[in-house]
């Protein structure tokens, strides 16, 4: 049987930086959906945009700097709601029924570091294909010491800030550095168990969770 093929009707003049977008969107898809990076391919990308595997190519090298790109952004949005939440002092709010209701705090540090915890619950519960696309992915092992340009770095670092602004008097023995990756790592574990159990998971059961582990680890 031969295979089908979508046409995409050709980009006008200035619209490169749209069918980038797409790409970006599509090999997203298939990678969440795949749950293997080696399974991706630019055939199949180019598929599921509508166009030919080479015009792939004019926007990126290869599928490394299409993977990599994609990993990017996921993580970059990640980050920015993180910071958002931060800057806020608040948890994150959301239309879900499921959303547990938090009422307003001062902004301090330590409400801070409170809704960076509830936004990172929340954008795994409400971005389970971008959360999956992060950290679900089998991916194709690189080098070493490429590891220091991962992107997730920059979610380590959102964390770094805000436990480094804690008042000294009052973090106990959590500073940035290697007590951020412990406080996140235990963290992203309450998430990712609750996620993978086959019921629907108990929004406000997560938040809670969250409260729990900050309150042990960080000293008030």
């Amino acid at each position: 049987m031969a295979e089908t093929f979508k046409r995409r009707a050709p980009s006008q003049w200035g619209e490169g930086g749209a069918l980038k977008e797409e790409i970006l969107a599509a090999a997203a898809r298939l990678l969440a959906e795949s749950g293997r990076e080696e399974a991706l391919s630019l055939r199949a990308v180019a598929r599921e945009v509508g166009i030919a595997a080479p015009s792939i190519c004019l926007h990126f090298e290869d599928r490394s700097e299409l993977v990599a790109t994609v990993t990017r952004r996921a993580y970059e949005k990640l980050v920015a709601e993180l910071r958002e939440a931060r800057d806020g002092g608040t948890p994150h709010t959301t239309h879900s029924p499921h959303a547990p209701h938090t009422p307003f705090a001062p902004h301090t540090p330590r409400t801070a570091l409170r809704a960076i915890a509830h936004r990172y619950c929340t954008f795994a519960l409400e971005n389970p294909r971008r959360f999956c696309l992060m950290f679900g992915v089998e991916r194709i092992v690189g080098p070493r010491e490429d590891s220091p340009r991962h992107p997730v770095r920059l979610v380590l670092g959102a964390w770094e800030e805000a436990l480094a602004a804690l008042p000294g008097d009052r973090s106990g023995q959590v500073g940035a550095g290697q007590d951020a990756l412990l406080l996140w790592s235990a963290l992203h574990g309450i998430v990712t168990i609750a996620m993978a159990l086959p019921y629907e998971v108990d929004r406000r059961g997560l938040i809670q969770r969250a409260d729990d582990l900050l309150d042990r680890i960080v000293a008030g």
